[in-house]
């Protein structure tokens, strides 16, 4: 097997697809150890990864689910229990950037609440502070904010604000594990912070996604909703088992939950990628460094994102931001011609998606920066295997297109 992986031809510097498998042989055969022991649904290899993963974010709690959406999902479904006080209820409404994917919105629909979107900082790409706070009414109940394609929110205040405000405060990470704001880890600053492990992420376990909490009450109900709702994880499972002696206490159900489990196979995965992730961190981190040195004199064309002071991007892809729509396009036809995938900047501007368009919502402002981003931006992919051959011919595709 290992033999395999050493004899696979590297990618043609001409071809650069946005992502690449970045696991090898020792994530294979860890995964095909679980399975030649025929324990593959969520077990000790799971709880291995999460006590790992627990650590290096600097949580007191990590929690493993199937992806990043069911970590969203889940992390707002907890909140949302009746068995919380203080939980987010129908018609409360929580604040998001307009610019993020999906499943960061959707979950907020899902337990009734309605989502406020906010515009973005042209320049880092994140929620504006102004405008999250402009956002702020009596109904607010939660932020739920995102770091986006690496590049970390500014946490510090967003935390002071959701607590002068009494709100919860969560964390989209799923395409910034391992980006920082000082010496705390992106996704450590919220009631909340959620993980994907999607095959293209940062780090991969093909599916799967991570929940993490200091909160032992909030980490106690997602144990129990993300396995039905059962008691087999929880803390006090024999006080509960106690009060409900008629019922057989291999099934007893005390919250209302669904099924958003790991396999062991997954968790295998996650152990051993998980020790590569600085690694891969630092090759995005000089990928992007020398791709924005070598397009430096181009920045009259090309807008690039900006780093927070004393933020830490792990730059899940390598962005630009062009002068109109029309030359965006015309640059993406041309890099994709030239073997080098593009996509959009994520979602664009998710007002305007029919899904969150045609659903209960809010908009503050105008939101000419999430519009603008998305008719002007797009990215390129950037992971730990890009050759000096590719970048290079990344940096000449740019260049030719603007005759430079």
């Amino acid at each position: 097997m290992r033999d395999h992986f050493e004899r696979m031809p590297p990618l043609p510097d001409e071809s650069c697809p946005l992502s690449v498998p970045l696991y090898g042989a020792d994530e294979v055969c860890a995964a095909l150890e679980a399975l030649l022991e025929q324990r593959v649904t969520m077990g000790a290899r799971v709880r291995e990864f999460e006590r790992d993963f627990a650590e290096f974010i600097g949580s007191r709690h990590a929690i493993m689910v199937n992806s990043g959406s069911s970590a969203n999902l889940l992390a707002l479904s907890v909140l949302a229990s009746r068995s919380l006080s203080s939980g987010l209820r129908p018609g409360d409404e929580v604040i998001v950037p307009a610019v993020t994917w999906s499943t960061t919105l959707a979950p907020i629909l899902q337990v009734g609440c309605v989502p406020v979107l906010v515009d973005i900082d042209e320049w880092t790409l994140n929620a504006r502070i102004d405008q999250v706070r402009e956002a702020i009414s009596p109904a607010t109940r939660a932020i739920f904010a995102v770091h986006l394609l690496g590049n970390p929110a500014d946490m510090g205040l967003l935390a002071e604000l959701a607590q002068e405000r009494g709100i919860w405060l969560l964390e989209d990470t799923c395409e910034s594990l391992g980006s920082a704001i000082g010496e705390r880890r992106a996704g450590s600053f919220g009631d909340f912070g959620t993980f994907s492990f999607y095959f293209s992420h940062h780090i991969t376990t093909i599916e799967g996604g991570m929940l993490v909490t200091d909160d032992d009450r909030l980490a106690d109900l997602a144990r129990s909703m993300r396995a039905h709702g059962w008691t087999r994880d929880l803390s006090n499972r024999a006080e509960l088992e106690a009060a409900n002696p008629w019922i057989d206490p291999r099934f007893l159900f005390v919250n209302v939950g669904y099924n958003l489990r790991p396999t062991e196979l997954q968790g295998a995965f996650g152990v051993v990628q998980l020790r590569r992730l600085d690694e891969f961190n630092e090759r995005r981190r000089a990928n992007a460094g020398y791709l924005i040195a070598k397009l430096s004199d181009l920045s009259g064309e090309l807008r690039f994102v900006t780093e927070q002071e004393g933020a830490r991007s792990t730059w899940f892809g390598f962005t630009v931001v062009l002068a109109d729509a029309q030359t965006r396009r015309a640059l993406s036809g041309h890099l994709e011609r030239r073997g080098i995938e593009t996509r959009p900047i994520v979602a664009g501007n998710l007002a305007v998606q029919p899904a969150f368009r045609d659903n209960p919502h809010r908009i503050v402002g105008s939101l000419g920066n999430a519009t603008q981003i998305a008719e002007r931006g797009l990215f390129v992919g950037n992971h730990p295997n890009l050759s000096q051959g590719h970048l290079d011919h990344i940096v000449e595709a740019f260049r030719s297109f603007f005759g430079a």
